[in-house]
């Protein structure tokens, strides 16, 4: 507790994170969709929640599968994990150039084509191995094997050597959190139709990312899934789409009031004078700004002080905001920007809604001057 205190010393503003809450959604996600095992999604440092914090607490309740984006990530987490018997999958496009290094770090890259596969043997010492995962393209246009014959081809050509090892196959869906039914459809039927000709066992599948692990359960292969935005305790569909399941709040965005003053009638706030006071009133400034990931347009955004609701003032700049009072608050007082504070609360849902984005944005936006702080 002391080195928290210490660490918000240099700048009150903090993220509060809850490693339990992360856990009960795995869990159950898990019970939901019937799975018996998770590939954690913990890419761009755990969607801003810190990768390796986020690991440990999965691994903790028997999580052993982990997906990154890039393989400084992936050679951060194994370096930083304390165990070993758990794997890393590299998602999207990897440099052939760095073959070798996924073999040291025992990084599974995701990949789609024999020539990739060709150049990437070349680099894999004698009696090593590389472990990869078979992508296949069904719809999302990004990559993968395109076609039956191109999913078979680089499938057998896998099998027949002995350097490479098949980790899984998956495909990535377009439209699982949204209402375009027809064309999951269509991606999920490609899927199977593929990889049943190539005769890859289902014990190497994975298709289910969070929205399929929530709305789509008894329409693909759920025992493993490879989730991300529910593991965080949000909606990957909002708005259009409601939750089956209750997920726990992850997330907290948190400040304390670094100066107050009372505006006369006629004095405006910040840049622009965008704000004038209309009458006397007392107004807040802030330590965050959108340096720290605050986005400038989200001026007029609600926040908790007190259990009350307010909102901020003014335009958002780089490292303050100013927030209406409804009366004088000791400099000091904690002001939620993001979570519960009494009865009233706001989500990462609506502070995206607010700034017309997506959670995963939002969440991945808040940047390392803000400190991390885990509970359980």
């Amino acid at each position: 507790m002391t080195e928290q205190k210490n660490t918000l010393l240099t700048r009150p503003s903090w993220i509060e994170i809850d490693l339990g809450a992360i856990q009960e959604n795995a869990q159950s996600t898990m019970a939901h969709a019937g799975a018996k095992r998770l590939i954690a999604v913990v890419k761009a440092d755990g969607y801003g929640h810190g990768a390796t914090p986020v690991a440990n607490a999965l691994y903790e309740i028997g999580v052993r599968d982990f997906a990154v984006a890039t393989i400084a990530e992936g050679i951060k987490l194994r370096q930083e994990l304390a165990y070993q018997d758990y794997r890393i999958v590299l998602l999207g496009v990897q440099d052939i150039a760095h073959a070798d290094v996924m073999v040291k770090y025992r990084l599974s890259p995701a990949i789609e084509s024999i020539d990739w596969l060709s150049v990437a043997l070349q680099a894999i010492p004698e009696g090593a191995t590389l472990d990869v995962e078979l992508a296949v393209d069904t719809g999302m246009g990004r990559m993968g094997a395109h076609s039956k014959e191109a999913v078979d081809s680089v499938y057998c050509y896998i099998k027949n050597n002995d350097k490479l090892e098949l980790g899984g196959v998956f495909t990535h869906f377009a439209t699982a959190d949204d209402s375009n039914i027809g064309y999951y459809k269509q991606q999920a039927q490609r899927f199977n139709d593929w990889i049943t000709a190539a005769g890859i066992p289902r014990q190497y599948w994975h298709l289910a990312n969070s929205g399929s692990a929530l709305w789509h359960t008894q329409e693909i292969d759920t025992r493993t899934i490879r989730v991300g935005s529910v593991l965080y305790g949000y909606n990957p569909g909002a708005p259009l789409l409601t939750l089956p399941i209750p997920l726990k709040h992850v997330f907290a965005l948190k400040s304390r009031i670094g100066a107050v003053h009372q505006l006369i009638t006629g004095e405006s706030v910040s840049y622009g004078a965008t704000y004038t006071a209309q009458k006397p009133q007392w107004v807040a400034t802030l330590p965050i700004g959108y340096a720290d990931g605050y986005l400038r347009r989200m001026a007029g955004m609600r926040v908790l002080i007190n259990g009350k609701v307010t909102y901020v003032i003014g335009r958002i700049t780089m490292d303050q905001i100013v927030i209406a009072l409804d009366q004088a608050y000791p400099i000091g007082t904690e002001v939620t920007l993001i979570g519960r504070d009494g009865d009233n609360e706001i989500t990462v849902e609506e502070f995206a809604d607010y700034a017309k984005t997506i959670p995963h944005e939002i969440l991945t936006s808040f940047g390392p001057r803000l400190p991390r702080i885990y509970k359980k």
